[in-house]
């Protein structure tokens, strides 16, 4: 596995960028550095399932390992979805190496107003070319938080 860590400031309170991070309505539109019309189901608690897909090619499914409100959460991918949101069968070597992943944010106070968000992800290394949207995604959601 390989570590990718990512990061930006976002000049808003953790509860605020943690809000809009986990926010369905603002979801499509940061999480679009990967694909237009993106969405997740799933709700944003412990121990919980979330998929994240489009509806042209599908997604991944995570279980929430840790959620600690505006400070952490820590994701671990576990299954491929279809578009329809429906779990499918590993058919090759990247789906195998895919699932497995861990993907966590912190959000670190900075100042008065302002967040640190980072974003720490355990993969192959055949996906850190795909992973290389989160500076794209971080900087829509500082936009969206900012405007």
């Amino acid at each position: 596995m390989k570590k990718l860590t990512y990061a930006i400031k976002i000049h808003k309170p953790r509860d605020f960028v943690f809000k809009m991070l986990t926010d369905k309505s603002v979801y499509p539109g940061w999480a679009k550095a990967w694909g237009e019309g993106m969405t997740y189901e799933g709700e944003w608690k412990e121990g919980e399932n979330i998929s994240f897909f489009d509806q042209a090619q599908g997604g991944t499914k995570v279980i929430i390992e840790e959620l600690v409100p505006s400070e952490s959460i820590k994701l671990k991918h576990i299954a491929m979805v279809n578009p329809q949101n429906i779990e499918v069968e590993l058919t090759d070597d990247m789906m195998r190496k895919w699932v497995g992943s861990q993907e966590n944010y912190f959000f670190e106070k900075e100042g008065d107003a302002s967040t640190r968000l980072e974003i720490v992800m355990h993969t192959d290394e055949a996906f850190e070319e795909m992973m290389g949207a989160w500076p794209k995604a971080l900087q829509l959601l500082k936009d969206i938080c900012e405007a």
